[in-house]
C-alpha cells in the first residue's frame, strides 16, 4: 500500500490548504509524543522528519503540490497493478485443481478485500475460469522456523523497502545474494556518502539512510548476514506454504495440477522441491486434504536421487539441469528468462551458474561487483570523471588483477590525465603571457577532456572568456577612434593588448592606425631642386616610419589629401629635382606606417623658386677669363659681377660685366691676379618686380694654361716603397693622388678646388719638387696622378699604374689568315691571361671599351703549347695586342700594370701580302757550301730582312724555336745569298723567318712559303 502524505494526516486528497494545515497542527503534537515509545521511535521520528517536505509540497506553491498529485497518482496505479498481479496468482492457485468452488470464491474476495480491491476486479480476473464443487478441509498448524530474524525487524525492513519498492536489502544495494562482504560493505557505504551530501531533508533520503543503516547491521558479518539470509528463506517459504493452504483449501485431494503448479511456485520462489514436497505434504496433513500420489507424476531417477538444480542469480528461483537443453549456450530461467550460464569476465569462458569458480581462479561471487564497477568507471569516463573511473578500475583490479579491460583502461585514464595536464599547463603558460586567444583555444581542449561543470575549468574558461571579451570591447572602441583620435586609439590598442597579447584585431588595429604627423617642415631651393626636411614625431613604438611627400604648384594645400604625390622618404629630409626655377610651389609631408598614413600633414609654401646657374666652367688665359654656365628656366637674364678682393655681395655690388645668356667674357685683365665673379639669376615676379637669385661665385687668375705632366716614372725600392719621379713643371704646385681606378677625367681637365676636394683619392705627401715616395698596397691595383695647381684651377695629368701582379713578357705573334698564334712567357702571379687585341691603335687598358678580350687559362695554353687568336671580321688592322696577367686577390681580381713593353706586339692588317719561297742549295764543286735563293710573287717584289733559324730535332715554327744560323739582309727577287761555312744543313733542320729585330711598321706583310712540304705560314 502506497503511504502517502493525504494518509499520514487523515485528510482527502481535495482538501483545502486551510484543512491540511489544521491537520499537521492536529498531528505534530500526537508525532512527538509517540516517539517516546520504543516501538513507535522510529516511525513517528521519520514522520516529524518529512514535516518541512510535507508542508512545502502540499501547502507551497500549487505547482508543488500539482506536482506531488501526479507522482502520488502514478505510485497509486503502480501500487494498484501489482495488487492485481497478487490476485491473479492467488486465482491461478485456487483455479489449477480444474476451477473455481463458491468456498474458493469467497476465499478469493477476502483476500481482494484485504488488498483494497473491489469485487468487480475480482469478478473480471476469474471470468474466464469454471466452478467446481465444494469439499471439505481439515485443520492443521506448520511446524516453527528455525532461527531467524524477530517479527518487529521483519516489519521494519518491509516498510522501508516497501517505500523504495526494493525486494530486499540485496536489491536495494543492487547486488546479488552471494555478492562478497567487502563489496557489501564498499556499497553500503557508498550509498550512504551519496545520500548524505544532499543537504534536503525528504522522506526518499530518510528511507534510503534506513535501508543503509539496516544493510550494515543484516549484512556486515557473517552470522548477521546469514540471519538474514535464512530469514529471506523463511519469509519464501511462509509465502509459499500461504499459497499452498490456499490452493488446496476445501479440496478433498491434492490433484496432480495442482501440486505441478506448487512445484513450480516453490521452484520459482527458489525453495528445492524436497523441501516443497514436504511443504506441500504439511499442509495438506494440516488441512486434512489427501495428498494423490497414485495419480502424481512420478519423481525421475534423477531427483529421487538428489537432482542437480540450477539456481538463478537473477531470481533465486531453481531450474532442474534435466529441464534445460545442455547442448545450448543460451540456457535461460524459466521463471525469469535470465541465462543459466555466467561467462567468466577474465578468460570469457563459458559456465553453469552452479560453478562457483572458473578454471582461470576467478569465483563466480565477483564478477557483479566487477561488471558494476566496470560499467560506473566506463560511465564515469564518459563523463569525463577520472578520478572517479580510475578508483572503480583500481576496484576492478583489485577483484581481478589480470582483467585486460581494466589494465587498459588506466592506461587510457594514464593518456587523459596527461592530455589533461598537458593542456592545463599550456592554459596557464597561454594565460601568464596574456595570450588569451591561445589560452581559449586551449581552455576549450581542456574542456573537451574533463568535465565542463568542473570548478577549476569553469572558473578558468570564465576568467580568460571575460578578461578577452574586455579586450576585444577596447579594440573595438579603439576602431571607432582610429581616424578621429589615433593618439587616443594607440593607447586603447595598447590597453586590448596588454590583456590579450595575441588578439589579432588589436595587433591589425594598433599596426594599421595611423601615425603622428610630422612638423616644423622647411624648403629651400638650389641646384635646380628643393630640398625638404622637417621633425619627425615622437616614435610610437610600433616600427620604423616613412613620409610621404605631395607637392601642388601655385597654391596653399586646402586638406591632407590635397597635391601630387611626388615621392616617399625613409629619412626627415627629401629632394625634389622635378620643379621648374620661376614658378611657385607648395609642400606637405605626411607620417606613414606600412599601409597606414597620418591623418593630418604639415605645409609649406607656396614660395617661388628662384634658380641658379649651374654648369658654371672657368677658362683662363693671359688677361683673359672666358666664363660659361646653363642659365636656369625661367630666369629673364643673368647678370655677371666681378670685384677683386672678396666676391661680391650681390648683383650691384662690383663691376658689371657684359654677358649672354649662358656665357661671358672678360678681357684686359692684370696678369697673376685674383678675380671674383658673381653670377646672378634675375626673374620677373608676378607683379612686375624683378628678383635675383642668391648668386653662383667663381673665381679665377688669369694666366697661361698649364701642361698635363707626364707618367711619373716609377723605382721600385728594396724596403718595398716605390719612388716616384716626375719632371717638375715651370709653374705651380705638384700633387700626387693615389686612387684604386682611374681618375675620372682625362689628362689636361682642369678641376676648381671643390671638384678637387671632392675626388675619393690618398692624397701622397710630396717632400721635393720633382719626386715622392710611397708603400703601395699589399695587394691590388693602384693609379698614382699627377695634378697640378695654379691660378685657382688643378690640371690632371697622365697616370702611372701599379699593380702587385707582373705583367706577362715575350710576347710573340704570327699570323695565318683570320688566325694569330701567340706565345708569352707566363706571369709567376696569376694563372690567367687577358688578351686585349685593338684595330688601328694600341689599346688603353683592360677596361678600354673600344677593345676586344680574351681571357686564357694556363691549362688551355699549356694543352696547345699556344694560344689561337681569331680576329673578328670587318676591321683592316694591323692590330695591336697586349697581354695582362690576370690573378685573383683577397676575392677581388686584380690585373697585372701592362708596362712591360715585351707584353706588347703588332699583327699586320690585311693588306696585300707578297708570297716569298727560298730553296736551299748546296755546291757541288769544291768545299760544301750551302746558298739560299729567294722568289717573289708577284715577281719583282722586296724581300724583307731574314734570318735562318735552326734545330737539331724538330722543324722550327718560329724564331724561337731554334737558334738564328744566319742573317740576310732586305733585297730584291731573285736575290741568292751565301749561308755561312761550316753550316750542314743535312744534320739540322732549318727555316726563313722575318727578322724579329726589324722595326714592325717597316715591314711589308709577306706569306712564306717553305720548300719541304709546300705550307704557306704568315
Amino acid at each position: 500500500m502506497v503511504s502517502d502524505y493525504y494518509t499520514i494526516l487523515g485528510v482527502e486528497p481535495t482538501a483545502s490548504r486551510a484543512v491540511i494545515e489544521a491537520a499537521l497542527a492536529r498531528s505534530q503534537p500526537v508525532w512527538s509524543s509517540g516517539t517516546r515509545n520504543p516501538k513507535t521511535k522510529h516511525t513517528c521520528q521519520s514522520y516529524l522528519d518529512q514535516i518541512p517536505t510535507l508542508r512545502q509540497a502540499l501547502i507551497g506553491d500549487l505547482s508543488a503540490r500539482a506536482a506531488y498529485d501526479a507522482e502520488l497518482a502514478a505510485a497509486h496505479r503502480a501500487d494498484r497493478e501489482a495488487k492485481l498481479d497478487k490476485l491473479q496468482k492467488l486465482i491461478r492457485l485456487r483455479a489449477a485443481k480444474g476451477g473455481l468452488t463458491v468456498s474458493d470464491r469467497r476465499l478469493l474476495r477476502d483476500e481482494a478485500n484485504k488488498l483494497g480491491l473491489a469485487n468487480d476486479d475480482l469478478d473480471r480476473l476469474a471470468e474466464t475460469i469454471p466452478p467446481k464443487p465444494e469439499a471439505p478441509s481439515p485443520d492443521d498448524s506448520p511446524d516453527p522456523l528455525a532461527d531467524v530474524l524477530d517479527p518487529v525487524m521483519r516489519r521494519q525492513l518491509q516498510i522501508a523497502l516497501e517505500h523504495l519498492r526494493r525486494r530486499d536489502l540485496y536489491d536495494a544495494l543492487g547486488l546479488l545474494r552471494d555478492a562478497p562482504a567487502q563489496e557489501i560493505a564498499h556499497r553500503a557505504e557508498a550509498e550512504r556518502q551519496r545520500w548524505m551530501k544532499k543537504s534536503q531533508v525528504t522522506a526518499e533520503k530518510t528511507a534510503w539512510l534506513e535501508v543503509v543503516t539496516l544493510a550494515q547491521s543484516h549484512l556486515n558479518t557473517p552470522s548477521s548476514r546469514a540471519r538474514y539470509d535464512r530469514t529471506l528463506q523463511q519469509s519464501a517459504e511462509d509465502a509459499l506454504v500461504e499459497s499452498i493452504q490456499f490452493a488446496v483449501q476445501s479440496l478433498p485431494k491434492l490433484d496432480p495440477g495442482t501440486r505441478a503448479l506448487l512445484l513450480d511456485e516453490a521452484a520459482e520462489a527458489g525453495i528445492a522441491p524436497d523441501r516443497a514436497d514436504r511443504l506441500i505434504a504439511r499442509a495438506c496433513k494440516t488441512l486434512g486434504v489427501v495428498r494423490d500420489l497414485a495419480g502424481a507424476t512420478p519423481l525421475s531417477p534423477s531427483l529421487q536421487a538428489t537432482p542437480r538444480l540450477l539456481r538463478c542469480r537473477s531470481c533465486s528461483g531453481v531450474t532442474q539441469f534435466s529441464k534445460v537443453d545442455q547442448t545450448s549456450a543460451r540456457a535461460v530461467c524459466r521463471h525469469c528468462s535470465a541465462s543459466l550460464h555466467w561467462v567468466c569476465p577474465v578468460c570469457k569462458k563459458s559456465h553453469w551458474v552452479d560453478h562457483p569458480r572458473c578454471s582461470c581462479g576467478f569465483h563466480l561471487e565477483l564478477r557483479e561487483p566487477l561488471l558494476h564497477h566496470l560499467d560506473v568507471a566506463q560511465h564515469a569516463f564518459r563523463r569525463r570523471d577520472y578520478v572517479a573511473s580510475l578508483a572503480h578500475l583500481k576496484r576492478v583490479q583489485e577483484l581481478a588483477s589480470n582483467h585486460p579491460g581494466a589494465r587498459r583502461g588506466v592506461e587510457k585514464i594514464k593518456e587523459k590525465v596527461a592530455e589533461i595536464d598537458r593542456a592545463r599547463s599550456a592554459f596557464e603558460v597561454a594565460r601568464a603571457g596574456a595570450r588569451l586567444v591561445a589560452a581559449k583555444a586551449v581552455a576549450e581542449t581542456w574542456g573537451s577532456l574533463v568535465d565542463p561543470s568542473s570548478p577549476d575549468y569553469r572558473s578558468a574558461y570564465t576568467e580568460v572568456t571575460r578578461a578577452l571579451r574586455d579586450a576585444q570591447a577596447l579594440a573595438a572602441k579603439a576602431r571607432r577612434l582610429d581616424r578621429s583620435d589615433p593618439a587616443q586609439a594607440r593607447d586603447l590598442y595598447r590597453r586590448s593588448l596588454a590583456i590579450a597579447a595575441d588578439l589579432e584585431e588589436s595587433k591589425a588595429g594598433l599596426a594599421q592606425c595611423p601615425p603622428d604627423p610630422p612638423s616644423e617642415l622647411a624648403a629651400v631651393f638650389s641646384d635646380d631642386r628643393v630640398r625638404l626636411w622637417w621633425s619627425p614625431p615622437p616614435p610610437d613604438g610600433l616600427g620604423p616610419v616613412s613620409f610621404v611627400i605631395l607637392r601642388k604648384p601655385e597654391a596653399p594645400f586646402k586638406h591632407p589629401e590635397d597635391g601630387l604625390r611626388i615621392g616617399e622618404s625613409a629619412t626627415p629630409e627629401f629632394n625634389d629635382p622635378g620643379v621648374i626655377s620661376g614658378t611657385s610651389v607648395s609642400y606637405a609631408v605626411r607620417t606613414k606606417r606600412g599601409q597606414a598614413e597620418s591623418v593630418g600633414a604639415v605645409t609649406v609654401g607656396p614660395f617661388f623658386l628662384l634658380g641658379e646657374v649651374h654648369g658654371v666652367r672657368v677658362e683662363t688665359r693671359s688677361r683673359e677669363v672666358d666664363l660659361s654656365w646653363t642659365p636656369p628656366r625661367g630666369a629673364a637674364e643673368v647678370r655677371v659681377v666681378r670685384k677683386r678682393g672678396a666676391p661680391p655681395s650681390g648683383p650691384a655690388d662690383g663691376d658689371r660685366i657684359d654677358a649672354l645668356a649662358d656665357q661671358a667674357h672678360d678681357r684686359a685683365l692684370d696678369p697673376d691676379r685674383v678675380y671674383h665673379y658673381g653670377i646672378f639669376a634675375i626673374y620677373r615676379m608676378p607683379d612686375g618686380r624683378a628678383t635675383a637669385s642668391h648668386g653662383v661665385f667663381v673665381s679665377a687668375q688669369p694666366h697661361t694654361p698649364v701642361h698635363p705632366l707626364d707618367a711619373p716614372s716609377m723605382t721600385q725600392e728594396p724596403d718595398g716603397r716605390i719612388t716616384l719621379r716626375w719632371i717638375e713643371p715651370s709653374r705651380g704646385i705638384v700633387k700626387i693622388f693615389r686612387t684604386s681606378r682611374p681618375l675620372p677625367f682625362p689628362p689636361g681637365t682642369r678641376l676648381t678646388p671643390a671638384q678637387v676636394a671632392s675626388l675619393e683619392a690618398d692624397r701622397l705627401v710630396v717632400d721635393a719638387p720633382d719626386h715622392a715616395q710611397d708603400e703601395p698596397p699589399a695587394m691590388g691595383l693602384c693609379y698614382y696622378t699627377p695634378l697640378t695647381s695654379w691660378g685657382g684651377s688643378t690640371t690632371i695629368g697622365h697616370s702611372a699604374v701599379y699593380s702587385c701582379v707582373t705583367d706577362p713578357s715575350d710576347l710573340r705573334a704570327a699570323r695565318f689568315g683570320v688566325q694569330v698564334q701567340m706565345r708569352w712567357r707566363w706571369s709567376p702571379h696569376g694563372n690567367q691571361t687577358l688578351v686585349v687585341f685593338r684595330s688601328g691603335s694600341p689599346p688603353m687598358g683592360p677596361d678600354d671599351p673600344s677593345a676586344h678580350l680574351e681571357t686564357v687559362h694556363e691549362t688551355d695554353y699549356a694543352r696547345q703549347g699556344r694560344y689561337t687568336l681569331t680576329l673578328p671580321p670587318g676591321e683592316p688592322g694591323p692590330w695591336h695586342v697586349v697581354v695582362y696577367a690576370l690573378a685573383m686577390v683577397n676575392g677581388e681580381p686584380v690585373t697585372s700594370p701592362g708596362s712591360e713593353p715585351t707584353a706588347r706586339t703588332l699583327v699586320p692588317g690585311p693588306h696585300p701580302e707578297i708570297t716569298v719561297a727560298y730553296t736551299l742549295k748546296k755546291r757541288r764543286l769544291g768545299a760544301p757550301k750551302w746558298s739560299i735563293t729567294f722568289r717573289t710573287e708577284p715577281p719583282g717584289s722586296p724581300i724583307p730582312p731574314t734570318v735562318l733559324v735552326t734545330h737539331a730535332r724538330t722543324v722550327p715554327l718560329s724564331v724561337d724555336d731554334g737558334t738564328i744560323a744566319a742573317e740576310f739582309p732586305a733585297g730584291q727577287d731573285a736575290a741568292t745569298f751565301p749561308l755561312p761555312p761550316g753550316l750542314n744543313l743535312k744534320l739540322l733542320r732549318a727555316r726563313i723567318f722575318p727578322d724579329p729585330r726589324a722595326e714592325p711598321s717597316s715591314l711589308p706583310p709577306i706569306r712564306l712559303r717553305h720548300p719541304e712540304a709546300g705550307v704557306v705560314r704568315a
